[in-house]
C-alpha cells in the first residue's frame, strides 16, 4: 500500500519597505524565478507525471493591499488640508483576516479561496531587470535546490523530501510595531513570516514615484458624500481598534463588493504616506540626535538598523533592482537550505 503523501511545508518570505520601494516588483521577479523549479537531480528520469509535479517548487504572491477594508470603512486622519481618508494607517488593514490567511497558507501551501486579489489590476511598470538576469538567477536556483553541484543522489533525495511552497508576502506595514510585538495587532502576521526582508527607499524617490502613479484599485464600495461628511464629523480616524474577530470561512468564495479606484489627493505623500512610514518604523530607522520632530531627524530615511531582526537590502535604497534581486535570491536560498 502506498504511503500517505508527506504534508507540504511552506516558507513565507516577507518583503516590506515604504511605498514605491519596489516590493511588488521584487515579489513578481522572485515568483518568476522560483516557480516550478525542479527539486530533483534528473527530473526527466521520473516516469510518473504526478511524481514530477511533486518534485517541483510551488510559489505564489500574497499582497497586503488585498487586505484593505472596503472604501467606506477606511479611517480618517486630520491634516492641515482637513480630514481625509488614511490608507496608510494600520487601521485601514484587516489584520485579523491577514493573520488567518497566513496561517492557512502555512498549513495548506496555497492561497485561501476567500482571498481574491485586486492588486494585480493596478498598473505595473517594467522592472528594469534584463531577462538574461532572470534566467541566470533561475538557473542558479535550479542548481542549488536540485543539488546538481554535489554529484550525488543523496542531496537530491533530501531536497525531494523537503519540497516546499514559497509564498512571497509583500506589504508596506508588515513590520510596524515590531519592537513592541506584545501589543502590535500585526504580531500574528510577523510570527507567520519566516524570512523578513526590508527594502529601504529615500523620501525623495518615494515622493517622486508615488506621485507619478495614476491611482489604486480598491475593493469598494465608494462612500457617498453624506457618509464621508458623517464619518468626518464623528471623528472616525486612525484610533480605530483592532478587536479580535471570529475566524473567517477561508474556503468560501470571496464576498467582496464591486471595485473602485483611489487617487491620492494633493499633498498626500507629505501629509500621510511618509510621516506614517517613519512613525511605524521608528524602531528600525536611525534618526539624528537633536531637536526637531522624528520625520525631520530621519531625513531621507535611508539609514536603517542592521541588527533589528529584519534582513535589510544593500545600497540604502540607491541601487538598481538587479542588485536587490541578486541579494534577495541569495538570502532565500540560504534560508531554504537551513529550514
Amino acid at each position: 500500500m502506498a504511503s500517505p503523501p508527506q504534508k507540504q511545508s511552506t516558507i513565507i518570505v516577507g518583503i516590506s519597505g515604504p511605498s514605491s520601494s519596489g516590493k511588488t516588483t521584487l515579489a513578481r521577479l522572485l515568483q518568476q524565478i522560483f516557480c516550478g523549479v525542479d527539486l530533483q537531480l534528473n527530473p526527466e528520469s521520473t516516469s510518473q507525471e504526478s511524481e514530477k509535479e511533486n518534485g517541483k517548487l510551488n510559489t505564489f504572491i500574497i499582497h497586503e493591499d488585498d487586505f484593505y477594508y472596503p472604501d467606506d470603512q477606511i479611517p480618517y486622519t486630520t491634516t492641515k488640508s482637513g480630514k481625509i481618508q488614511d490608507w496608510d494607517t494600520i487601521g485601514a488593514i484587516d489584520t485579523s483576516f491577514l493573520a488567518q490567511a497566513l496561517l492557512y497558507v502555512r498549513e495548506n501551501g496555497r492561497l485561501p479561496p476567500r482571498l481574491q486579489s485586486k492588486e494585480d489590476q493596478n498598473e505595473s511598470s517594467h522592472s528594469g531587470v534584463e531577462e538574461s538576469l532572470v534566467s541566470e538567477m533561475r538557473n542558479l536556483v535550479q542548481k542549488r535546490l536540485a543539488g546538481t553541484n554535489t554529484n550525488t543522489n543523496a542531496r537530491a533525495e533530501e531536497q525531494i523530501q523537503k519540497a516546499k511552497t514559497i509564498a512571497f508576502m509583500e506589504g508596506f506595514l508588515l513590520y510596524t510595531g515590531q519592537s513592541e510585538k506584545s501589543s502590535s495587532p500585526l504580531k500574528p502576521v510577523q510570527d507567520a513570516i519566516h524570512l523578513p526582508l526590508f527594502l529601504p527607499a529615500a523620501y525623495t524617490n518615494v515622493k517622486t514615484r508615488r506621485e507619478a502613479r495614476s491611482g489604486y484599485v480598491t475593493i469598494g464600495p465608494q462612500p457617498t458624500q453624506e457618509e464621508i461628511q458623517a464619518q468626518a464629523q464623528s471623528g472616525t480616524g486612525s484610533e480605530q481598534t483592532h478587536e479580535h474577530k471570529a475566524p473567517l470561512d477561508l474556503e468560501a468564495e470571496s464576498d467582496q463588493p464591486p471595485q473602485n479606484f483611489w487617487v491620492d489627493p494633493p499633498g498626500y505623500v507629505d501629509d500621510i504616506v511618509w510621516p506614517r512610514y517613519v512613525e511605524d518604523h521608528a524602531w528600525l530607522l536611525v534618526a539624528e540626535e537633536g531637536e526637531g520632530d522624528l520625520v525631520s531627524r530621519v531625513g531621507e530615511g535611508v539609514n536603517v538598523r542592521e541588527d533589528a531582526g529584519v534582513v535589510v537590502a544593500p545600497g540604502k535604497g540607491d541601487v538598481g533592482m538587479d542588485v536587490i534581486l541578486r541579494w534577495a535570491v541569495g538570502e532565500i536560498l540560504n534560508f531554504y537550505d537551513s529550514f
